[in-house]
């Protein structure tokens, strides 16, 4: 965690008090200010550091198969159980499991899930025997979690039972002085030392109010590191969606023209093949920050010699992350 801001500076010792120690923990805050960053860091720097650190996303599981993610299933327990499968608290056994955005879990799941943390154990769907788990319990959400409980979306009872600990993480607005730090952070990770950022564009990034907090910031820098001057007057906040739809200019060409093909030995300038195609500046600049991803994983991977989470950790992103951003890359590469 990076931050010489008052506000981050008060949750520093605080911080420190809790990576030793292994009670449960609610760590809040609004989308992309790092909970999954401060999670792992905890994990990483307490006694449970060499065992493994597991997240589970309530958000990313569809909602008939969030049981048995979480608590396993036997063989034949349903349709397309075609081999028993441990959960996410079995697969953290010994280690941290981080529940990311708990405050979207039905109701039903929340009473077996707080039947698991008391007790310690959990059974497998199908299954007849309950299994012991020793885990620690990190919480994170970007819900109020009190107006939730006054609401009766989320337990009381499993609330207090998670809440021990709270930490609230602030928003990068609230953050006076760090977004000059985090930015510089951000470039010499990708685009190395020997190259400074630019002053006007942190002045840039300093007069922006980052609704999407630090992850916002990480891919605006990453943005500025691949396209340089071409990102224009887009140089902080991307256009929306419907904005972009409505600026591309329809042509008649084939789609999705495919740069002309090199070798990764000579990967030749990627921005020069790009404008060639003729493609729209949407389409355009994806295909930029693509071909970066790829590089970009790809040196780290190499760098480390394979070893992922060595290389999530030079990258100054989350494992999980970077795992996703390693799988969708190769997801790329199959189907160019």
């Amino acid at each position: 965690m990076l931050g010489g801001s008052v506000a981050m500076r008060r949750l520093y010792p605080l911080c420190e008090r809790l990576a030793g120690s292994n009670v449960p923990l609610i760590i809040e805050g609004e989308t992309g200010t790092g909970k999954e960053v401060l999670a792992e860091s905890l994990h990483d720097q307490g006694p449970r550091a060499r065992e493994p650190f597991t997240v589970f996303d309530c958000t990313a599981v569809p909602p008939n198969l969030v049981e048995a993610a979480l608590f396993g299933h036997e063989r034949g327990a349903f349709t397309g159980a075609t081999e028993l499968r441990q959960g996410v608290f079995e697969q953290a056994h010994g280690g941290t499991l981080l529940i990311d955005e708990i405050g979207d879990l039905e109701l039903e799941l929340q009473a077996k899930l707080l039947r698991a943390i008391e007790r310690s154990e959990v059974r497998r769907i199908g299954g007849k025997q309950w299994v012991r788990v020793d885990v620690r319990i990190i919480a994170a959400t970007r819900r109020n979690l009190d107006e939730e409980v006054a609401a009766g979306r989320f337990r009381d009872d499993l609330f207090y039972r998670l809440a021990v600990a709270r930490l609230e993480l602030p928003p990068l607005r609230a953050r006076t002085g760090d977004i000059r730090l985090l930015a510089s952070h951000f470039w010499n990770r990708l685009a190395g030392s020997k190259v400074p950022i630019a002053e006007d564009f942190v002045a840039q990034l300093e007069s922006y109010s980052w609704p999407g907090n630090v992850r916002e910031l990480q891919n605006t820098v990453a943005r500025r590191v691949v396209l340089g001057d071409l990102m224009g007057g887009e140089a902080i906040a991307p256009p929306s969606s419907r904005s972009l739809r409505s600026a591309t200019p329809i042509e008649v060409t084939a789609p999705n023209p495919k740069p002309p093909s090199r070798s990764q030995s000579d990967p030749g300038d990627v921005i020069a093949d790009v404008i060639a195609c003729g493609l729209p500046l949407p389409r355009a600049r994806e295909r930029v920050l693509e071909a970066f991803e790829r590089r970009y994983v790809k040196h780290l991977v190499d760098k480390h010699r394979g070893n992922v989470a060595r290389a999530a950790a030079a990258s100054g992103v989350a494992l999980r992350y970077f795992q996703v951003l390693r799988a969708r890359t190769k997801r790329r590469e199959e189907e160019t």
